[in-house]
Order: C-alpha cells, then structure tokens, then sequence
C-alpha cells in the first residue's frame, strides 16, 4: 500500500481517546474489557474494521497498522461512527505481540497483507514461521485465524507455515465467495473482486 504521507495525521491520531502508538500500549489498556477480543493486523483504511466493529458489539476490536497516514483514514470512519469497541494503534505488530498475553485472543484477522514475494524478504511477511507460532500462542483455546489474499504464491506459502502449528482445523479456500460467517470486505477485497480475481482464505481453529 503506497499512500502519499498525510500532514496532520500523527497529531490526529494521538487526539483520539481510541488510539495508542504499539510503544504505548500496555495491557492496563484493555484489563476492563470483559468481551471476546479481535486482533486485526493491518487495517488499511478501515472499511473492514468499521463494519466488524459495527456488526459485532459483544466483539472489542484492536486494530494496528504500520503507516499513521493510512490509519488516520480509518480513524476518521471509526470516529463518525462513535464506536466504543474499538482501539486502534500505529505500530509494527512485532513489538505489539509480546505485550500480549497468551490464550487472549478469539479471533487474529489478516486481511491482503504485503505478500513480500522476493525470497530475501521472507521474514517480513506476515506469515513467516516465528509470527505464526506467536499467533498460535496468543489465540484462547477454541480461538480461530482469519487469513484473506488474492495472491496465490502467498496464499500457498502462508498455508505451509500456518501447518506448521497444531490448529485443530485448517481450512484453505481457493475461491472465497464472501460467505463466512464473521467476516467482511477489505477495500482490496472488493477492488479485486470487481477485476474476477479469486479471493483466497485460510481459516485456523485452535
């Protein structure tokens, strides 16, 4: 995603009671929330976390991503919205995941992340081994792994490494016709969709 840097989106960000910068962010900040809670990793310019967090209120939603001008986008719909089940946070998930705590999480959601296709770049994905085995840990036993892409190289890849951990189901669907049950299109989704391109979906359950 190559978004052109948004002036005022950093101080935006920081005046929403809704939002922490991942150095921030500690668990005294979700210690009261007595809900079943949803990790999205990568949230792009919203569209999916808005209608999740609008579709599921007995759900809290914590969402990150890496650049502050695209999550100010996001921040803005989710503002309007007056959500109150939602955190978002600027920041690498790799310094966000130790902070958590294992067996947290119901739902881990990664929606057309960064496939990274050169070889060199494979620590970088989203699905490389070491994040997978983290994901694996923070999921609450009965806990399930959201994966969606068009690319089918990292589709394939991420169905390896995700085999690499004991998921109770693993399912890979190679055409994805929208129809999960807890679930909703990423702005990439429906721009792919609108081209014929195949959706592909993994879905892990702890």
């Amino acid at each position: 995603m190559r978004v052109k840097f948004k002036p005022g989106a950093i101080d935006y960000l920081k005046s929403l009671a809704f939002h922490t910068h991942v150095d921030d962010f500690a668990l005294s900040k979700i210690k009261d929330i007595n809900k079943p809670l949803v990790l999205e990793i990568g949230v792009g310019k919203g569209d999916y976390l808005l209608e999740m967090a609008s579709n599921y209120p007995e759900h809290f939603f914590i969402g990150i991503e890496l650049n502050a001008s695209v999550l100010s986008v996001a921040a803005q719909k989710l503002a309007d919205a007056n959500l109150n089940n939602v955190l978002i946070l600027t920041g690498d998930v790799k310094y966000l995941l130790p902070k958590l705590s294992a067996l947290s999480l119901n739902y881990i959601i990664l929606n057309h992340s960064d496939p990274w296709p050169k070889k060199r770049h494979e620590k970088r994905r989203l699905t490389y081994s070491t994040l997978v085995n983290e994901y694996y840990k923070l999921l609450e036993e009965g806990g399930t792994l959201i994966f969606k892409t068009d690319n089918d190289d990292f589709a394939d890849y991420s169905y390896i490494t995700l085999s690499s951990v004991p998921f109770k189901e693993l399912i890979f669907i190679k055409d994805y016709k929208g129809d999960y049950d807890f679930d909703a299109k990423t702005e990439y989704e429906r721009k792919f969709l609108n081209k014929g391109v195949k959706i592909k979906m993994i879905i892990g359950k702890k």
